[in-house]
């Protein structure tokens, strides 16, 4: 560090004392000026790169907001699309569930319809009656879609009729399971199982033909004739 007794010191070397001294505080006042407005200048030049480093700062801060509220936008819109496809899920299901029970009444009603005129054609059967009808099965009431009842050669038939649209082979094992709880209770009426519908696959059609039960299909009647003269 320069002080003024160093520098009067050296310039005694040259100079008279009176001008050693003035020459001494001129140059030691001038130097701490040149040192204070140097470290001045730095100080000043890291107060700007600070500023601007506060200020990327602030930028990257308001990116970082905008970025997370366009991201809350999105998540509310899809929120909001999830409750519109839950709604309309909820609604298709709804029309859908609509649309099979008016589809099973009509397959019932068609049956009603047309299954007493092909028991007429293929077993004489004279027909009382044909219409849905809820009977004892086991230690309860089963709706069956058909229930027909009515007379061959003068004795008494009764002819349950289960009507889908599509029938499977777990429905046609199921309504024969049905058809044979009703029989164990009625071991002196005459029961005979119909399955009625638009379509059956292969192996439903088969174990219909195998039990011995009649079926009415859009592809065809099969109507055993054994059970004409039971």
């Amino acid at each position: 560090m320069v002080t003024i007794p160093k520098m009067r010191t050296r310039l005694l070397q040259g100079f008279p004392e009176p001008q050693a001294d003035l020459l001494a505080h001129v140059f030691v006042e001038s130097y701490d000026e040149l040192v204070t407005k140097a470290e001045l200048n730095e100080l000043t030049g890291v107060v700007n790169n600070l500023a601007h480093s506060v200020q990327d700062l602030a930028d990257a801060q308001q990116e970082l907001t905008q970025s997370q509220q366009e991201l809350a936008d999105a998540q509310q819109e899809l929120a909001h699309a999830q409750k519109r496809t839950e709604w309309a899920m909820a609604d298709l299901t709804k029309q859908v569930g609509g649309l099979a029970n008016a589809l099973g009444g009509s397959i019932e009603d068609f049956a009603c319809d047309l299954v007493p005129e092909l028991l007429e054609k293929y077993w004489d059967m004279q027909i009382d009656s044909a219409h849905s009808e809820e009977i004892l099965v086991g230690n309860r009431q089963r709706e069956i879609d058909v229930v027909v009842r009515g007379t061959i050669a003068s004795k008494p038939v009764l002819v349950l009729c289960e009507a889908k649209a599509n029938i499977s082979p777990t429905e046609v094992q199921r309504f024969l399971k049905t058809v044979d709880k009703v029989r164990s209770a009625r071991p002196t009426e005459d029961i005979r199982p119909l399955f009625f519908g638009y379509k059956a696959n292969r192996t439903a059609r088969e174990l219909i033909v195998n039990s011995g039960a009649a079926m009415v299909f859009t592809r065809g009647v099969m109507i055993p004739e054994q059970d004409k003269a039971a």
